[in-house]
């Protein structure tokens, strides 16, 4: 089994909270506020969360105040079981944002021609798209509701690149 890392949060403000939410957001999947999920080692949490606290300094320097506080906790098989039906709830989520977004962006594809505010669009769903789909393997949970997704995908990246020609 692939070993996964519960992260528990403690931020006094918003900003930290932000702030912590942003650089954890590329090495794990928020399931609540303050608990993010990572499939990456221990070690290689240690090290953003330094960096984390190094950029919470340098803020608290140009005086701002805030408290941060956390644990990592390396989940056991039985553990990541009882935690996998949130993944999957937070992960059906994503699946329904990504599915609405997807749609109204490929209505806006259809209905007007190229333009650097689509192109930008589009640019963010496909991030987003990858991500999502990512989360999805690393975590081994596959709904119907992310067919839908791809094939969502799959179609908006056809209707996309037709409009650019």
């Amino acid at each position: 089994m692939r070993q996964y890392t519960l992260i528990l949060i403690y931020a006094d403000s918003e900003e930290v909270q932000d702030l912590v939410e942003r650089r954890l957001s590329e090495v794990g999947l928020e399931i609540t506020r303050g608990v993010i999920i990572s499939w990456h080692v221990k070690q290689d949490l240690d090290r953003v969360i330094m960096r984390i606290k190094d950029e919470l300094i340098d803020m608290m320097e140009r005086g701002f105040e805030g408290e941060l506080a956390y644990a990592l906790v390396e989940l056991t098989e039985e553990q990541f079981r009882a935690v996998r039906t949130l993944i999957a709830r937070k992960l059906e989520s994503e699946d329904r944002k990504l599915l609405s977004y997807g749609e109204a962006l490929l209505k806006r594809v259809r209905s007007s021609k190229s333009s650097k505010s689509i192109d930008k669009e589009y640019a963010r769903f496909d991030r987003l798209y990858r991500r999502l789909v990512m989360l999805h393997e690393v975590f081994d949970i596959k709904p119907d509701l992310l067919n839908k997704v791809m094939d969502l995908a799959r179609e908006l990246r056809i209707e996309y690149e037709r409009r650019r020609r």
